[in-house]
């Protein structure tokens, strides 16, 4: 109990008190519905990373386009609107980016965005 209210009340309330419509807070689920995702990475060294993790996101087959900023840290993030994504793929990925830009740098997601569609 937490003054009077227990987990569950809290949890549908906060559910409720939610905007219609709004996107999920992604930055606690280990899964990613689909849409587009701003994803913050860090650890890149150069646009070689950036390049080498592009290349690595774009082979899964949930996602329809990613594309990394080295200059801004960011990466865009689109999952098929089918498809739902673990973020654990997104990570297991990233391991293999760093081997294949062969840098010696460790990447490392950090927040993760939902991006709505204008």
């Amino acid at each position: 109990m937490l003054g009077g209210m227990n987990l569950t009340a809290l949890a549908l309330f906060a559910c409720l008190a939610a905007p219609v419509g709004a996107a999920p807070d992604v930055k606690d689920y280990a899964k990613l519905p689909p849409g587009r995702y701003s994803i913050e990475i860090q650890g890149m060294l150069s646009t070689i990373c950036a390049r080498a993790i592009s290349a690595q996101w774009s082979t899964i087959p949930e996602v329809e386009k990613a594309a990394v900023d080295f200059d801004k840290g960011l990466a865009v993030v689109t999952i098929r609107i089918d498809k739902t994504l673990k973020v654990s793929v997104l990570r297991k990925a990233l391991k293999q980016a760093e081997r294949t830009a062969n840098l010696g740098a460790t990447y490392d997601l950090r927040d993760i965005h939902y991006l709505p569609y204008l």
